[in-house]
């Protein structure tokens, strides 16, 4: 109990002593770009994040967003495969992943191709797709298509992805884009800033440099402000670890809708 209240104290002395940060250093006009952060990141991610994300419970998490994911699915930002273990491929018709870094994408198709969970797979084997102009071949010498999707999808999911985006606004405007009209779904699972909890807001932005460069995603992003700036219509938002990570069921709104 008193390592627990001294690391707690050290943790705070720390956040405290931590220079102020730049006015608006959440926007992303004010953010520095490090997508190139994965190239170097994409052999060990998964095994530099395992343990915190089993701490978070963010498993969990995954699973219950993936619920919602039925019809064909579009997953952006797909990074190492990480929510392949959690879709329920007896809702799914296709699926498709993509990413703009071939390494951390040729990561979860080699983690695939070798993962238990692959036999779920046998009536909708995934794509895996790099969103650039890029080819990526798997150990088999196979090419894995490099297209932009133009298909319309019953499904979109983002999960931990927004943080990276130059322009996530944009982001998730081509998400709705590509969405059903009427039916299609946009699943969102994202960490940002939190809406109660100044202090840590601030505590966020304070390191918010340091993770961007270390790991190529700004934390302190307004998740919900980007989300009402694209115009989505939120169906269902929760919120854990003080309001820091979101779960969202979104859908284009009706503009979006009759527009297309």
């Amino acid at each position: 109990m008193y390592g627990l209240s001294a690391y707690s104290t050290y943790q705070l002395y720390k956040i405290y002593q931590a220079p102020e940060p730049a006015p608006n250093c959440h926007e992303p006009k004010n953010q520095s770009p490090y997508q190139n952060v994965y190239s170097a990141l994409a052999p060990d991610y998964d095994s530099k994040i395992d343990w915190d994300e089993y701490l978070l419970g963010i498993g969990r998490r995954r699973n219950q967003l993936l619920e919602h994911a039925v019809g064909d699915v579009l997953e952006v930002s797909a990074g190492t495969g990480r929510n392949l273990e959690y879709y329920n491929t007896s809702n799914i018709t296709s699926l498709t992943l993509t990413d703009s870094s071939p390494e951390m994408l040729k990561q979860a198709y080699t983690k695939f191709q070798t993962s238990n969970h692959r036999h779920r797979y046998h009536r909708t084997p995934p794509k895996f797709i790099v969103m650039n102009s890029q080819h990526i071949l798997d150990t088999t010498q196979t090419m894995m298509q490099q297209e932009q999707p133009v298909a319309q999808y019953d499904t979109v999911v983002d999960t931990f992805g927004l943080c990276s985006h130059t322009d996530p606004v944009a982001a998730l405007k081509e998400m709705a884009r590509v969405c059903r009209k009427k039916t299609g779904r946009i699943l969102l699972l994202e960490h940002g800033r939190t809406g109660s909890w100044d202090w840590l807001n601030t505590a966020l932005d304070k390191f918010s440099g340091d993770h961007a460069r270390d790991w190529g995603c700004w934390w302190n992003r307004d998740i919900l402000g980007f989300v009402k700036d694209a115009g989505l219509e939120i169906e269902q938002v929760k919120r854990y670890h003080f309001g820091t990570t979101y779960l969202l069921v979104c859908k284009p709104s009706r503009n979006q809708q009759e527009t297309r």
